[in-house]
């Protein structure tokens, strides 16, 4: 009697030893995937390329957007991701230090996109040193362009909201932004006024995997 008596025990003892090892190895893999950004995050870089790229983006789309035109048309571009990490790489802190309207929360830094089918993926690194990627849902309201917020990745593990949501800025959301009512996790106006006195409004925005078109009009 005593000696069947170990078996069961010995059973669960080893029943018991497979799963914590189990655990103890999700434990680490989740451990790993949180502590790796995406394959297409980057981080700062010095790289004289990156910055030459970075600024033939600012130019190029300088140029389209200032040029004056003789109608009302609509007009647009489209850009790939590469080009905008470049410029976000490159551009992006002397853009902030000349205009106030916008400024990253403290501590979150090296912002890099990625496009998909209607959405796109914003990695940043937070003060933490993990990146956290935000996936951005984008709409247009009246007044605003809107991003609203599907969900959120630590490093490459992917993180439910009620884990993630105290752990984030509450939004990224231009100062003296838009109606309230239009605003998301990040908001944008929907019109800007160039250095002319012109002004032009964003009439359309379509994301695909891997670019961004938008639509533009200069309004009289």
């Amino acid at each position: 009697m005593a000696a069947g008596s170990k078996e069961p025990r010995t059973n669960r003892r080893r029943f018991i030893a497979v799963v914590a090892a189990g655990v103890a190895a999700l434990a680490l893999i989740a451990a790993g995937l949180v502590f790796v950004g995406p394959a297409w995050w980057f981080p700062a870089t010095d790289d004289p390329q990156v910055a030459i790229r970075g600024n033939a983006v600012e130019q190029g789309i300088t140029s389209t957007v200032t040029r004056v035109r003789q109608d009302a048309s609509p007009w647009g571009f489209a850009i790939g991701e590469d080009d905008v990490n470049d410029w976000l790489a490159s551009r992006l802190d002397p853009w902030l230090a000349h205009d106030d309207r916008f400024q990253l929360p403290a501590g979150w830094t090296e912002p890099r996109i990625r496009f998909d089918d209607d959405a796109i993926r914003l990695a940043v690194r937070s003060p933490a040193g993990l990146v956290v990627v935000f996936d951005l849902l984008p709409r247009l309201e009246p007044t605003a362009m809107v991003f609203d917020l599907g969900g959120t990745s630590m490093g490459r593990l992917p993180v439910p909201d009620f884990l993630s949501d105290p752990m984030l800025p509450a939004s990224l959301s231009v100062k003296g932004g838009p109606n309230p009512a239009e605003a998301g996790f990040l908001t944008l106006p929907r019109g800007f006024e160039l250095g002319d006195g012109r002004r032009i409004r964003i009439e359309d925005l379509e994301v695909v995997a891997g670019e961004m078109g938008i639509r533009f009009r200069t309004l009289p």
